[in-house]
């Protein structure tokens, strides 16, 4: 190993960001991976790879993406008319439609934060290589983290697959080059998350010749390089310069609010027709029941069960999940943090996944629209939906889990991983 190597992995602290245990993290070799003793959150997951890899995977990513953007993916006919979506297509239906926050929902999450998320990618491990200027390329790695759960490229492939499962008895279907694309965008930007080590980006980018050692000051944790700084609350970050707080703001507040206001949504979201479809001159409204019960009479029993879990049972669990959470810690319990923390990442994780159906809907709208012979309208009910998934997204981005452990009187607790 070089002296700069040895430089990246030698000893470091590290704060959990779900329990706010402080660990020290020894010299790590690639496929590691360095947990919280408390809580098992991972603190570093050391890649095999070096930068190269998830560059790699990036760039094929950045094709993939302009090819999804310059061709459509799917095509119907029916009676001697054909129609044709691309990604901006739905968004743009939505949007003469008069659903404007709908379709501009599906344009950000589908052609924006993709494109933003391999940019940002692209720029900062190139930029590595090419010596741009470090607080330019700080300043763009340090929103990577943040945008990439907006980047449903992933979640909008399975809205297809129930899209397709409902175009199919109804119009001859033709799958176009652009799908492909598609998955292949959705499986680069796999690989290059899965490969990319952002601490080691972060280490490189920040030089690492900070100071380790302990100041005056209390040591806190940065939110997002997970650097531990010897400052005062307020202070940026000596690596990403993001301000340091030692706990997010009003978090237990905030998070209620968005809550609460998800709660109230929940109930139209599921009694309101989600769509309308028009066949031969007869309009029917579909919820989201109904359009599950109509899954499991045709026959398709696993998308049926797909759409259930992902528009009925998570919102729910993520609700009563949210709100448990947020009672407990309210109440000072020390009991089953463990349980908790495990619940919140749980959430944390499943939460964009119910954003199915809006894609569904998205896709639904862009080919179908045949006048009297078959037409699809998007209704109130989606944007209620919708709202209840990106309510609940932001309860648990507002809420901090390292208030789960304050309780426990040892958050300032030192170890090592």
């Amino acid at each position: 190993m070089t002296a700069a190597s040895e430089a990246e992995f030698k000893d470091f602290w590290r704060e959990c960001t779900h329990c706010g245990l402080f660990c020290r993290l020894g010299p790590r070799h690639p496929g590691e991976v360095a947990e919280c003793p408390r809580c098992g959150t991972a603190l570093w997951r050391m890649r095999r790879s070096h930068m190269n890899f998830p560059l790699a995977c990036a760039m094929a990513g950045l094709l993939f993406y302009i090819f999804a953007l310059m061709a459509p993916f799917l095509e119907i006919e029916t009676y001697g008319r054909a129609a044709f979506a691309r990604l901006e297509t739905g968004p743009i239906r939505l949007t003469e439609g008069g659903w404007e926050l709908l379709g501009t929902l599906v344009f950000i999450v589908t052609l924006i934060m993709p494109g933003v998320k391999l940019g940002i990618a692209i720029i900062t491990l190139l930029g590595l290589e090419t010596g741009l200027p470090r607080r330019l390329l700080k300043s763009l790695f340090r929103w990577y983290e943040t945008i990439s759960p907006w980047a449903m490229m992933d979640v909008y492939l399975l809205g297809f697959l129930v899209a397709y499962t409902r175009l199919t008895p109804m119009f001859n279907v033709h799958l176009d080059t652009a799908l492909y694309a598609l998955i292949g965008l959705m499986l680069s930007m796999a690989a290059m998350d899965a490969s990319l080590d952002q601490e080691l980006v972060w280490r490189r980018l920040g030089h690492e010749d900070l100071p380790a050692e302990r100041g005056e000051a209390q040591p806190i944790g940065c939110m997002v390089c997970g650097l531990v700084n010897h400052r005062p609350p307020g202070s940026p970050c000596l690596r990403c310069e993001t301000i340091l707080e030692p706990r997010k703001p009003a978090s237990v507040t905030r998070a209620w609010a968005y809550t609460i206001a998800a709660a109230c949504l929940y109930v139209p979201a599921n009694l309101y027709p989600i769509m309308n479809l028009t066949s031969m001159a007869k309009t029917q409204p579909y919820t989201i029941f109904t359009g599950i019960v109509e899954l499991v009479k045709n026959g398709l029993w696993p998308v049926a069960l797909l759409v259930f879990f992902a528009s009925i049972t998570i919102p729910l669990l993520k609700l009563v999940g949210m709100a448990y959470i947020l009672v407990t810690c309210q109440r000072g319990s020390a009991q089953l943090m463990r349980g908790r923390t495990l619940a919140y990442k749980i959430i944390n994780v499943i939460g964009r996944w119910s954003m199915i159906d809006i894609f569904m809907i998205s896709i639904l709208v862009a080919l179908v629209h045949f006048g009297q012979i078959a037409n699809v309208t998007a209704d109130t009910g989606a944007v209620c939906f919708a709202s209840v998934v990106i309510l609940t997204i932001f309860a648990v981005d507002a809420f901090d889990p390292r208030l789960i452990w304050d309780n426990a009187g040892n958050a300032k607790e030192d170890h090592k991983a």
